[in-house]
């Protein structure tokens, strides 16, 4: 009987860490600071303000695009595809 039991309790584990990673956001990429720094320069050189570069390059979404509507005026819509395509 316990033997079934651990079975279905197995089971239910598994299936609720499959669920969580089908709803569950990407996370942001751990990056060493090495490679922040370089795409945070990259990010300045290409024309990005420093705050959002710094943010991007961090994987801090979020306050990429908050940074961005209070530097530029633009819509929270028009921010969000501008940071996610920093994103890609």
């Amino acid at each position: 009987m316990t033997f079934w039991i651990n079975i279905v309790l197995a089971l239910v584990g598994i299936l609720i860490a499959l669920i969580s990673l089908l709803l569950g956001r990407h996370a942001a990429p751990v990056r060493t600071p090495e490679e922040c720094a370089l795409i945070r320069e990259q990010l300045i050189a290409s024309g990005i303000s420093p705050r959002v570069a710094e943010y991007v390059a961090q994987g801090k979404r979020l306050e990429a695009i908050k940074a961005y509507r209070e530097e530029t005026g633009q819509g929270l819509k028009e921010a969000v595809r501008y940071i996610d395509q920093l994103f890609k």
